[in-house]
């Protein structure tokens, strides 16, 4: 920086021009007095310093909001001016010419900028490997994969960060389907496939239901004054019955300019409570029902129409209860007669009672037809659970509907004589999501425990036989059951279920905070693997899953991001397990596209995210942005690491030692990708095994022999090939 002394300023030039401070007056921030013909100010002077003043001023122009100068102002400017929107649909060809204008300009200025910042970038690259050796060296967090417990968090995290702001920010239009784009030019099917991934796939946002179509006020169904001293009434009278609301927050003016149903719920609600506003309580009510229509009609979500909901719970009319969580009695089903015998009376309800209520009040509960109508009932009730608990494991929620007595006794229940033949798929998938419960907390608390009981490994191998165990009993209870034309094997369909719900459960093992890192780095194979065979069994099963449902695409979906993920090993690993995974989510892209276009105008949900994850794939980065050593093929003499049985015993230490080495040296395991969608679960589990050393090198506290001796989740039996 540039100063000068008073002395060499003219008499002349102080005359004219006011004297600024000087550097000791503003970094004390006090005024700086300087008496004519005197060199040093006041401060200066008892100080014994020398007095300072620069040559030029510091600091913004008094107004000036933008402490950007120069270059870096202009660089701003552009950025801004390319990030505003287009609100003018008139002027959005001169708009878009003029953007792209910017754009060339700032990319020629960054081309200039960037030279000039190498130097400075290489003197600090050795700074920044101190500071980031930390987070390297920390194997919990590398070991988590994001989100695994929620898919769709997980599917919405995909699309943040394969989706740029710029490409988000533009104006989306729903995506329209090929038919109905007779306008304009023909457009390509890869560009209409691009576009309605990207108008889909968007970060969560909140859709607020505003409007003068909406707003009670702008309607005229009530003043602005009325509202504001229902409002008012509501919280000195009603809000201790409904709690949720602050009133500080949830003025009249901020809720609506949130949510007309909010509103208008808290009027109708209030104006029930008034003895001269039964007029205006009739307009709101049937204002109120309405917006409720249209909230589900239109998708619009925010956080004050979950409050409205809720508002009106308290005032709602009463619902029939159908009581179809109860199990009949006398018992039609395949449930255990002796159980009904431990049961409370709250927990069944009586035949003839449960038909009067359906209005079958002339059907004699002992006739086949009778029989029929009340195991209708119960069928009701177990579908809903499935259901629910599916979209919950989907979607990563947590579960509503309880375990009813129904529920906890319905292992038989598809024996009965009247049964239908879907009846057997549907009660396992009950059992197996009833079970779960317990099983998550078992696992659980062997992770919360581990600290003052056991060793990392050892809670690991307990954990394992634990999930093992927990799927082999439910294959063997149910493979033979419910197989199809007489063989071990399932439907895809269930499949697909029971594999995504192993999945899931390894999910919740990986980012379980009191998990053990050999715990992470053990499950994070047993997880790509349950991954690979839900994409597997998904593009296998194309045939039968022409009418797959959207939670059945959603877990396809999880698996392949899952899988990806997972499929990235850590960085003292060769494996080649990437380009195959990518190549099978291709394959699975395409089964979904094609289930969601077939017939043409069904307009699938999985037409979407068959697209979505193509679009990752593109996006993601290639196998050549991570050079490895060429590959050369194991030595056939050499046991693979997966060959070793759980119950032999391991080699020795050094032995152990040496073969891991040697593992490592050899590069890629395969030359070229491997065809999962041709291979049984056994083969993928076994090739996920041969990399094995991607998961299980480098643990700390972990002999190599136990490393070397993981089967895993081989719970099927050798004849099972799905």
């Amino acid at each position: 920086m540039e100063t000068q002394s008073p002395d060499s300023i003219s008499p002349a030039q102080q005359s004219n021009v006011k004297q600024p401070a000087c550097l000791n007056c503003r970094r004390s921030k006090i005024r700086c007095n300087r008496p004519t013909g005197h060199s040093r100010c006041e401060k200066c002077r008892q100080s014994n310093v020398d007095c300072v003043v620069p040559s030029h001023h510091l600091g913004r122009q008094k107004g000036v909001k933008n402490k950007r100068k120069g270059l870096e102002k202009a660089i701003h400017q552009i950025e801004q001016a390319i990030k505003r929107p287009k609100v003018d649909p008139s002027s959005s060809d001169e708009a878009q010419k003029a953007i792209s204008g910017l754009q060339e300009l700032l990319s020629q200025v960054q081309n200039q900028l960037k030279g000039g910042f190498e130097n400075s970038a290489t003197g600090d690259s050795s700074r920044e490997g101190v500071e980031l050796s930390p987070r390297e060296t920390v194997a919990d967090e590398s070991l988590a994969l994001d989100d695994a417990e929620n898919p769709l968090q997980l599917l919405a995290r995909a699309s943040d960060l394969q989706f740029s702001p710029t490409e988000i920010r533009q104006p989306l239009k729903p995506a329209v389907s090929v038919s109905h784009q007779s306008l304009g030019p023909p457009l390509d099917i890869h560009d209409i496939g691009h576009m309605s991934a990207k108008s889909f796939f968007v970060p969560v946002q909140a859709k607020l239901d505003v409007g003068p179509s909406l707003d009670p006020i702008d309607l005229g169904l009530v003043t602005f004054d009325e509202a504001d001293s229902l409002f008012s009434f509501f919280y000195q009278n009603l809000a201790h019955t409904r709690w949720g609301l602050d009133p500080l927050v949830h003025t009249t003016s901020f809720v609506r300019s949130q949510s007309a149903f909010l509103l208008t719920s808290i009027m109708a609600g209030t104006a029930l409570f008034l003895p001269s506003a039964a007029a205006l309580s009739n307009r709101l009510s049937r204002h109120c029902k309405w917006l409720a229509k249209q909230i589900v009609a239109h998708r619009y979500r925010s956080v004050e129409i979950v409050l409205a909901f809720m508002v009106n719970i308290p005032w709602m009319a009463p619902a029939m209860d159908l009581s179809l969580n109860k199990i009949v009695a006398p018992i039609v089903s395949g449930v255990d007669g002796d159980s009904l015998k431990r049961l409370s009376r709250a927990d069944c309800i009586d035949a003839k009672r449960a038909l009067h209520m359906d209005g079958f009040s002339d059907v004699d509960p002992r006739s086949q037809w009778g029989r029929r109508l009340l195991l209708r009932r119960e069928r009701a009730w177990i579908a809903l659970f499935v259901v629910e608990r599916g979209v919950c494991l989907a979607r990563g929620r947590t579960s509503t509907i309880p375990s009813t007595a129904l529920i906890e006794n319905c292992d038989c229940w598809y024996l009965s004589d009247l049964a239908d033949q879907r009846d057997g798929p549907m009660n396992s998938m009950a059992v197996l999501r009833r079970d779960l419960d317990e099983l998550l907390k078992r696992v659980k608390s062997s992770c919360d425990t581990y600290r003052t009981n056991d060793t990392g490994s050892q809670t690991a191998q307990a954990i394992k036989t634990t999930i093992e165990s927990f799927f082999e009993r439910w294959y063997t209870r149910w493979s033979i059951s419910i197989s199809e034309n007489g063989a071990q094997s399932l439907p895809p369909y269930v499949e697909i279920l029971v594999t995504h719900t192993q999945l899931s459960t390894y999910g919740g093992v990986i980012n379980h905070p009191t998990a053990p890192v050999e715990v992470k780095r053990f499950f994070r194979a047993a997880g790509l693997s349950s991954a690979l065979n839900v994409l597997r069994a998904a593009i296998q099963g194309e045939a039968r899953l022409k009418s797959m449902p959207n939670n059945t695409v959603i877990m396809i979906s999880y698996a392949a991001c899952a899988a990806l993920s997972l499929s990235v090993t850590p960085g003292d690993s060769r494996s080649s397990l990437a380009p195959s995974v990518r190549a099978l989510i291709e394959e699975t892209a395409g089964v979904l596209e094609r289930i969601g276009a077939t017939p043409s105008h069904r307009n699938g949900a999985s037409v979407l995210y068959g697209r979505f994850l193509r679009e990752i794939i593109r996006r993601g980065p290639t196998q050549s942005a991570h050079p490895h050593a060429k590959p050369r093929p194991l030595n056939p003499s050499q046991p693979g690491v997966a060959t070793i049985p759980l119950a032999a015993p391991g080699p020795s230490l050094a032995t152990s030692t040496a073969l891991s080495q040697d593992v490592l040296q050899t590069g890629d395991l395969w030359s070229e990708p491997m065809h999962f969608s041709a291979m049984s679960d056994n083969q993928i589990i076994d090739a996920v095994n041969r990399a094995g050393s991607a998961f299980g090198a480098s643990i700390p506290d972990v002999p190599v022999d136990d490393m070397l001796s993981w089967d895993w989740l081989d719970y099927a039996t050798t004849d099972f090939t799905f």
